[in-house]
């Protein structure tokens, strides 16, 4: 097949649920009611064979165990984007029993399925040092985050769009998009930011979450959703920007990725 392109079919309720691929996290989100969606995953396959999906289930925010109706299922589906995306597989998922009434405080389930697939992302941060192994990681992480607000405040996109140029390589080699149509993706965040999103919000009480096996780190809301967006005040909206870094040891620094 020419351009494989994986993606995730979930239904989730009533829980605070993570779903991640090689460790690498797809979504997170604080669920009082139900949703069921589908999302592609292909940016996080980063080579031939086995694949690995976790699944997280916790109790929703301020809760000490899961609701009794909270519920999660997902399977795999393979699609052909070149014969305008038609299905050609499907791989097992998971499926949560019921909680009802027992007092469950979490649900953890991990599975794999084959993937293969053309492309080669840039996966540096396969040979990045270990977030762990950072002496003062997060303040180090922190003080990236805000270079990042510094460098859009002062106007410079060329710069932001430089700091984002690998993971949107990554993005759009694994979603077979053409140049065209990469630079469309920045230009659209560019454009957002010069007009009218430019309201920082970025709180204090964000976590660092360590991903990829260890190599990559975020900071993220308790709610899971990205630490850092930029909102329109005019228009009460706000754009969030969900990026993730490797510690690079040849400059010795953050670098997204």
């Amino acid at each position: 097949m020419k351009e494989p392109y994986y993606m995730i079919d979930f239904n989730a309720a009533a829980c605070l649920f993570e779903i991640r691929v090689n460790d690498q996290p797809i979504l997170t989100m604080n669920l009082h009611a139900q949703a069921s969606t589908i999302l592609p995953i292909n940016y996080v396959i980063n080579k031939n064979g086995k694949q690995e999906v976790t699944i997280k289930m916790l109790p929703l925010l301020g809760e000490t165990q899961l609701s009794p109706k909270a519920k999660f299922s997902f399977n795999i589906k393979l699609y052909d984007t070149v014969k305008n995306f038609e299905l050609k597989n499907q791989f097992s998922g998971f499926e949560s029993k019921e909680v009802k009434e027992k007092v469950i405080p979490s649900i953890t389930n991990k599975s794999f399925f084959d993937a293969k697939v053309n492309y080669k992302l840039k996966n540096y941060w396969l040979d990045g040092k270990d977030i762990e192994d950072i002496e003062d990681y997060n303040i180090k992480l922190k003080h990236s985050y805000l270079r990042i607000i510094k460098i859009i405040k002062s106007g410079n996109f060329d710069l932001f769009s430089k700091k984002l140029k690998n993971r949107e390589y990554n993005m759009s080699t694994s979603m077979y998009l053409n140049s065209n149509d990469s630079k469309k993706r920045i230009t659209s965040i560019v454009n957002n930011l010069k007009n009218g999103y430019d309201h920082v919000i970025f709180p204090e009480n964000v976590i660092p979450i360590i991903s990829a096996y260890g190599k990559k780190v975020s900071l993220k809301k308790t709610n899971g959703e990205p630490a850092l967006a930029f909102g329109n005040k005019e228009k009460q909206e706000q754009i969030m920007l969900d990026i993730e870094f490797y510690f690079n040891k040849q400059t010795n620094s953050f670098e997204i990725i």
